[in-house]
């Protein structure tokens, strides 16, 4: 604070003090609650509130140290037993042989035939050709009709119909690049010019990209349809940014399938845009989002988000009903059936009750003129949710097809955050659109042990996976 200002506040509060000391009384209580509801947001990170880890700050700016919400496990590192390793091996049918022979024995000197040959050494080098593009040409004879009048050719097939174009492999290669590793343009480009000494322009990749995302929208109506009758369906959602604004991008998903959809709305209107919440009917996992609950489905919450609160309030404040609901959930996890549904909710009910002989909640006088609802402190905040959603909280424990987390629709949206960070922002909806359907597609590949390069190819040919 600059010493002229510091003055002013010092003369202010003995004036203060000689004439109301209740005021200045409560002036300091206002001034400590500030300063520890401040105190509060320093100490949270991103193992202990929902915060990402890109904006972890320690005591000197550096990274605090990481912590799991995972228990120590009894088994090594490494590969566990049963685990499919990826060593490199010989195949049978190799596409070239280079046989190596002697005509003169390198020790005697005598001449060498196959009738002294006692075994082979076979070595197997894995590599890959040089990287070339090969131009097929296509030539459509013209001819004249009978009465000379008119000429016909055999029909132009797919992807050879102008004097030159890319073919349908090397646009999947910048497809591949561009979607499913996230490349800038000018790094495909670059990549392009060294690999196979040509430029490619942005217009040449969105060319196939548009013809991409065309050509899944088939491939779209169908994963709504299969979504919708998925006993458990994760979702999320996440800022993004869209010719300079923030925007919501939204996952529906589960082990087989990626549904993400961008919308200016976070909540009731987004989902309705989505098309398929608002009939489903299954169990639904998500992070506790509000708008979740209007709809007529069952829920899931993450208890990864819940592990992370509890953690702040066992740090800051050593809460001990936190510390007892974060064993219990941790507990179930390891070994649910270690005690029945009912006991479980027993054991849950009792550590609320004692959270709240441990945090009195008294509601203060209101103010006078404030309107609107006074804020609870968090912690009660918190008790108050694991009160009210207990049976999503445990809905893990009886029903073995619900996660205990939400990292699926976590590990789904991670991918878009990861773009933004390498290729910058989307300019226009459309490109956030194409974006969005392109990588469901692909994420939905990769999840069922398909090359989404493959995937890909496919969808270019006007034939996508993944639809019947």
């Amino acid at each position: 604070m600059p010493p002229r200002k510091r003055e002013i506040l010092k003369t202010k509060l003995r004036e203060q003090i000689k004439a109301e000391p209740e005021s200045v009384i409560d002036l300091l209580i206002s001034l400590t609650e500030r300063l520890e509801k401040l105190e509060g947001q320093r100490r949270k990170n991103s193992s202990n509130s929902s915060k990402p880890p890109s904006s972890d700050k320690g005591i000197g700016g550096g990274k605090p140290k990481t912590r799991s919400l995972r228990g120590k496990s009894d088994k090594k590192s490494g590969g566990q037993p049963g685990h499919d390793g990826h060593t490199l091996k010989q195949v049978k049918t190799p596409d070239h042989v280079i046989e190596h022979r002697l005509q003169f024995c390198p020790k005697t000197g005598r001449t060498l035939t196959d009738a002294d040959i006692v075994k082979q050494i076979r070595c197997q080098v894995f590599d890959i050709p040089e990287p070339k593009l090969t131009v097929t040409e296509h030539v459509y004879f013209v001819y004249a009709t009978p009465n000379g009048r008119q000429t016909v050719h055999a029909p132009f097939i797919e992807g050879a119909r102008a004097p030159v174009q890319y073919g349908k492999n090397f646009g999947s290669m910048l497809v591949y690049l561009s979607d499913y590793q996230l490349i800038p343009m000018a790094r495909i480009s670059q990549f392009c010019s060294d690999l196979y000494n040509q430029d490619i322009s942005q217009d040449t990749l969105n060319r196939f990209r548009n013809q991409c995302y065309n050509n899944l929208d088939s491939f779209e109506s169908q994963l709504k349809e299969t979504l919708l009758t998925s006993p458990v369906l994760h979702a999320d959602e996440t800022s993004i940014q869209i010719n300079g604004t923030t925007e919501w991008l939204h996952v529906l998903s589960n082990e087989q399938y990626t549904y993400l959809h961008p919308s200016d709305h976070r909540g009731g209107i987004a989902i309705d845009e989505m098309g398929v919440l608002k009939d489903y009917r299954g169990t639904l996992v998500h992070d506790c989002f509000k708008s979740y609950f209007n709809l007529d489905c069952e829920h899931a919450l993450c208890n990864a988000h819940l592990l992370r609160e509890l953690n702040f309030f066992i740090e800051t404040e050593q809460s001990q009903w936190a510390e007892k609901m974060k064993s219990l959930l941790c507990e179930a996890l390891k070994d649910p059936q270690s005690a029945t549904p009912q006991e479980w909710s027993t054991r849950y009910t009792q550590i609320l009750d004692d959270s709240e002989k441990e945090h009195v909640y008294i509601p203060p006088p209101k103010e006078k003129g404030r309107r609107g609802r006074q804020a609870k402190p968090p912690v009660n905040n918190l008790i108050e949710r694991f009160k009210t959603h207990m049976r999503s909280i445990l809905r893990f424990i009886s029903e073995n097809a619900v996660p205990f987390t939400n990292n699926q629709g976590e590990r789904d949206l991670r991918m878009a955050k990861v773009q933004q960070k390498i290729s910058g922002t989307f300019r226009t909806w459309k490109g956030a659109e194409k974006s969005a359907r392109i990588r469901s597609y692909l994420s939905t590949a990769q999840k069922q042990s398909t090359s989404p390069f493959q995937a890909i190819q496919q969808t270019l040919m006007a034939s996508p996976m993944f639809c019947e």
